[in-house]
């Protein structure tokens, strides 16, 4: 039996809440995006038969799910960036076959509605680092590429 002390001090503290031992609704959606993602690239990798896809390298940079987890956005990156578009008509139309292949990889009641976006900011990122390095180097920070220091080197000869 708790003395009053006892009893006091723990009333006194936290109350304890159904939800201190149950993750967030959050977590749990970063998790499925998550899981989501990986498995939306997996299918990706088994292979596209479609032509529009031929030579281009797809990679899922995110997956987002909408609140009521009845869509998922997944941002796709594609090089070369001219064919980004064609791409993403060729996921849209493959669309029930990479369900299929989600399936296989995950274990989820009810899969989502997909929907592809096209995200250029791996190309951006690039575009950054090459106009940063390009900086650094006309300012004598860093040394130049070993092709620039190589012709460099000849014209010295």
């Amino acid at each position: 039996m708790l003395s009053n002390f006892n009893r006091d001090s723990i009333n006194a503290g936290h109350t304890m809440n159904r939800n201190d031992h149950e993750p967030s609704d959050e977590r749990t959606a970063g998790r499925l995006s998550s899981a989501l993602r990986r498995a939306m690239q997996s299918a990706i990798a088994e292979g596209l038969s479609d032509p529009r896809v031929e030579g281009c390298l797809i990679s899922v940079l995110d997956a987002v799910m909408t609140p009521d987890r009845s869509t998922v956005r997944f941002h796709i990156s594609v090089l070369p960036g001219e064919r980004g578009m064609l791409a993403i008509a060729a996921l849209r139309h493959a669309s029930g076959r990479l369900k299929a292949g989600m399936i296989k990889k995950i274990e989820i009641r009810r899969l989502p509605r997909l929907e592809f976006q096209l995200d250029d900011s791996l190309k951006k990122q690039a575009a950054l680092d090459a106009a940063m390095h390009a900086a650094s180097v006309s300012r004598g920070e860093i040394p130049a590429d070993d092709s620039t220091q190589a012709a460099s080197e000849q014209d010295e000869i």
